[in-house]
């Protein structure tokens, strides 16, 4: 219930894991706008959940006016922002392998994407009546890992773990929560797998059902004033480690 009335916002909406986080913040009362690509299935997302208490907008965030269209929509139709939960993503090959416009764009997506969503998102929530809200970003357990092939992915997901640890001290006086979820490996559209070929995986605990993410994300989402889950990293049991 602490969800209730609450305006919110996920990027990467379309998506395994912010599906699965969408369905369930407007299960527990809140009002949902979601964004993904052009490329995604937003639309099938949106029926998939259905109800009066959630739409989309279609906007690539690697381009600043994609970002801008989908604050003036959370503007128009919430009237403002208690909550970003940032999961927009795209996955990525090693440095030599991709020109120079493929490597920009997933430092775009998954990287400046998130700080310009942040910035949006708090200006919002100092509007707002309580000036309370939270910002929760997801990375990813790859900073960890540092599996070989990632390079250019890990240089995004490193900067935005940098990036929540250090806002969020700098959040602290205002109330303005800040938790970073970092998952394991996915069984999302992401990985080079067919559907068939994730579920099986997942059987074996080597892919986290997006699921179990979402409901990784709900708990943060949901403790009381005063209560920050700083950190939260969920892995399959049988994580790859290079």
């Amino acid at each position: 219930m602490m969800l209730e009335g609450k305006r919110v916002l996920v990027t990467g909406g379309a998506g395994g894991v912010g599906r699965a986080v969408a369905t369930r913040m407007v299960a527990a009362g809140a009002r949902v706008l979601i964004t993904d690509r052009p490329q995604a299935d937003l639309a099938g997302a949106l029926a998939a959940i259905g109800g009066e208490r959630i739409t989309g907008v279609v906007a690539d965030l690697a381009e600043p006016a994609g970002v801008e269209a989908v604050f003036a929509r959370a503007d128009a139709w919430l009237g403002g922002l208690d909550m970003l939960v940032a999961g927009a993503g795209v996955g990525s090959g090693p440095l030599m392998e991709m020109d120079d416009d493929g490597w920009r764009y997933v430092i775009e997506t998954n990287l400046s994407s998130y700080v310009a969503c942040t910035k949006r998102a708090i200006e919002r929530i100092r509007a707002g009546d309580t000036r309370e809200g939270m910002i929760i970003l997801v990375g990813s357990i790859s900073v960890h890992i540092k599996a070989v092939g990632e390079s250019v992915y890990n240089a995004a997901k490193g900067g935005v773990a940098s990036f929540a640890e250090t806002l969020r001290k700098e959040l602290i006086p205002e109330g303005i929560r800040v938790t970073l979820i970092e998952p394991g490996a996915i069984a999302s559209a992401m990985q080079p797998f067919t559907a068939e070929e994730r579920a099986r995986q997942m059987a074996e605990h080597r892919l986290l059902d997006p699921e179990q993410v979402a409901e990784a994300i709900l708990f943060a989402a949901t403790r009381p004033p005063g209560t920050d889950v700083v950190t939260l990293r969920i892995e399959p049991l049988v994580q790859k480690i290079y």
